[in-house]
């Protein structure tokens, strides 16, 4: 990954292993073939959803299964239990092909980092790469060769409890990111000269558009829209090399996609240039019955093999009817073979063959102290201080503090939405961080969280206790937000903001007469206007995972200056979503016509959004010349100036407009952007390539075209940063 945040293309080619895929294939039975196609779930993965996740298998019945061909690939995790069945595959199976074990690595492993969303706030690919590098090889040492990640769904709906999982809402972001994420994941072992594990990319695709924010509900979008925007970071996966890719199970613009074949051959294949395996979604393929386009799982099994699907995760109707299937029809015997060809040559490209089992030295990477360290790392760098009045942040020494709130020392809640390991006593509260650092101050949650949503508690039985304490004490730091479970799959919210519970307990805090920081963890966008008015300080911390006592303490104490930015815009109430800050321009003024009669028309806060203890200037902005070549690429330089004496980050963003198009383009949108270390008491020069191609608009016929015309560029510290220069494209 290249600091320029240039995309790369480098996709996956497999023909280097064709002749031993073709040779095995020769020898294979159509049983065998199909066994290839199936995945099967024999462990206990822990509560991954609300749903139900079908049965397992015993470990004795799926050894079974292995011994005879009919299993390609399983979800699980554990170095022991995977090593057992690959001896059975490799040794005792009649080919001796070796299994890929899949299983959810969202943000990290046993060393858990932030979640995805607060990750994105760094706005750093590069650090995010080498995170993934620490997943992968602790994934390994757990006996795991294929990670489901990245998920990389663009999302513009905060209601929507996976928005946690992705990388906000602008599709450069996005991309930069899904490109880091798929080369980290992919990082060649040393050991072994192949990758860790094979990436999993997913959900292909638009599952982001879920209606409603309701989790496996219809998308919808105008085709110009999707591929403008929501196709961008799959494009980037797969020019990244990613080796596998899952397929949504939602409906997109009227097709199942994990029936389509539109989607899944004619885009990903043909357009994109993908060349490994996609596997579905759990129980999708099945799925297609309840989405009422197929009559039974046969059919559901037909359709899904012929649009491109090649291995079935959980349904098993790929194992139960794909033999048939074969023998009746020439069109499914080559869709079997091409999709057992596809699931092969992951398999070579990952080294199996050579190198089938896990060797009980990986436990070294487990909770390394650099991987801590690292998580603690990514953690500050995705904070973000939205407000920061009268500079009450950093904490004063000389000042006792009286730290509150459900999550102030609640190891369970920090680590987030899937954090597969419930770390336990590995997490580090704010408390335990507190403490540490020496820093004065009593402790009290005051309205603790009760249940697993909790959403209308009425507990304010330790108001009295927690409001006494906080009269002993100068200021409070009030730390509040949304438990890990209420973000996530299947954790859609009707409403964004904070429960009453906490509202009620913060204005009991406000009472006191004392100044309030206030820290929220949270994974997604939220509405929390009045915890903004309320508090003297809002830190925005979401959910940072292992570390995040340490990263909140390195921030709130002022030995790292904040730099995160908001990777999603945070509206002002929840009836505002989807808000974003790239629309297409409107016919009408939205300054002067306010769009909404009974509340803001504005965000809260704006994407790219975030603020610092040091005090940096803009003095100028520099472009070589102001005409352009649609196949060249824009430097732009900002010279920064750090006025006070803290080391700082800045995260410089430029945005453009296209002033006159043949089809409406938005207002502004996001086109490059950079993050520069500016040394106290000093002047440094920012450097920002932009191609000129990220000036395109999409046609009608999803074509994207630079117009010869005029641009304005922004640049600045967040999407409103105000016009610093004109070009003219050529």
């Amino acid at each position: 990954m290249n600091r320029d945040n240039l995309l790369v293309k480098q996709p996956f080619d497999p023909g280097c292993y064709t002749e031993q895929v073709n040779q095995l294939l020769e020898r294979m039975t159509v049983r065998e073939k199909v066994g290839q196609l199936n995945l099967d779930h024999v462990s206990d993965s822990g509560d991954l959803t609300d749903c139900n996740l079908g049965e397992r298998s015993s470990m004795e019945a799926e050894a079974e299964k292995v011994r005879r061909g009919l299993v390609g690939t399983m979800l699980m995790k554990g170095r022991e239990e995977a090593n057992y069945f690959q001896k059975v595959a490799v040794e005792e199976s009649r080919l001796g092909i070796p299994l890929l074990f899949g299983f959810d690595v969202i943000h990290g492993h046993k060393t858990v980092f932030p979640v995805p969303l607060g990750g994105a706030s760094t706005w750093d690919p590069q650090m995010l790469e080498e995170a993934e590098e620490y997943a992968a090889r602790e994934a390994y040492a757990d006996g795991i060769n294929w990670i489901y990640a990245p998920m990389i769904d663009l999302c513009r709906d905060p209601r929507w409890g996976r928005v946690a999982e992705g990388a906000g809402e602008d599709p450069l972001l996005g991309s930069l990111i899904a490109q880091a994420k798929v080369r980290g994941l992919q990082t060649v072992n040393p050991e072994t000269g192949y990758p860790y594990v094979a990436a999993c990319f997913k959900h292909f695709c638009g599952y982001g558009l879920s209606q409603g924010g309701r989790d496996y509900e219809e998308c919808e979008t105008s085709p110009r829209t999707l591929f403008m925007d929501y196709m961008k970071p799959y494009q980037a996966a797969v020019d990244a090399g990613a080796l596998s890719t899952m397929s949504a199970f939602s409906v997109l613009n009227g097709q199942a996609v994990t029936g389509s074949r539109y989607y899944l051959t004619e885009v990903l294949r043909e357009q994109f240039g993908f060349r490994g395996f996609v596997c579905s979604d759990y129980g999708a393929v099945k799925e297609l019955v309840h989405h009422r386009v197929a009559a039974d799982r046969k059919e559901a099994a037909a359709q899904a093999l012929l649009a491109g699907v090649d291995e079935d995760m959980g349904s098993h109707a790929f194992a139960d009817y794909c033999e048939a299937l074969y023998e009746e029809d020439q069109r499914f015997a080559e869709a079997v073979d091409e999709a057992v060809r596809r699931i092969l040559s992951v398999k070579f490209a990952v080294g199996l063959f050579e190198f089938p089992y896990f060797p009980e030295e990986a436990e070294k990477y487990m909770l390394a102290p650099e991987a801590r360290e690292a998580a603690r790392n990514v953690g500050r760098h995705s904070i973000v201080l939205l407000k920061n009045q009268e500079k009450i942040l950093p904490l004063s020494p000389s000042k006792k503090y009286f730290l509150t709130g459900p999550l102030s020392d609640n190891v369970e809640e920090m680590p987030g939405a899937w954090a597969q390991y419930h770390p336990g006593t590995n997490v580090i509260s704010v408390k335990m961080a507190l403490e540490e650092a020496g820093l004065d101050f009593l402790q009290s949650d005051g309205c603790p969280f009760t249940g697993k949503y909790c959403f209308d508690s009425q507990d304010d039985s330790g108001f009295a206790k927690a409001l006494k304490m906080a009269e002993e004490c100068d200021e409070i730091i009030y730390v509040c937000g949304e438990k890990a479970a209420w973000s996530g799959e299947n954790r859609g919210r009707v409403s964004i903001d904070l429960p009453k519970q906490q509202y009620r307990y913060l204005r009991e805090l406000k009472k006191t007469g004392r100044k309030i920081i206030s820290v929220l963890m949270c994974g997604r966008a939220m509405s929390c206007q009045e915890l903004a008015e309320s508090s003297d300080a809002l830190v925005l911390a979401w959910h940072l995972g292992t570390e995040a006592g340490h990263s909140i303490a390195d921030v709130l104490l002022g030995s790292y200056s904040p730099s995160g930015r908001l990777p999603i815009t945070f509206p002002c109430y929840t009836g505002q979503v989807p808000y974003y800050h790239s629309w297409l321009s409107s016919g009408r003024s939205r300054e002067s016509l306010i769009r909404y009669k009974d509340g803001e028309n504005g965000p809260l806060y704006p994407f790219g959004y975030g603020l610092s203890y040091a005090e940096i200037t803009y003095d100028a902005v520099h472009i070589s010349r102001n005409r352009w070549k649609a196949d060249e690429t824009i430097r732009l330089e900002v010279v920064l100036t750090n006025h006070s004496e803290m080391d700082a980050y800045e995260v410089v963003q430029a945005y453009y407009q296209d002033v006159v198009s043949s089809l409406p383009t938005p207002d502004r949108k996001l086109c490059g952007f950079t993050k520069i270390l500016v040394p106290a008491g000093s002047t440094v020069k920012a450097q920002m390539l932009i191609p000129v191609e990220r000036l395109a608009l999409m046609t009608l016929d999803l074509k994207e075209v630079v117009e010869p015309g005029e641009f304005i560029l922004f640049v600045g510290r967040d999407s409103m940063c105000g016009e610093s220069a004109r070009i003219v494209v050529e």
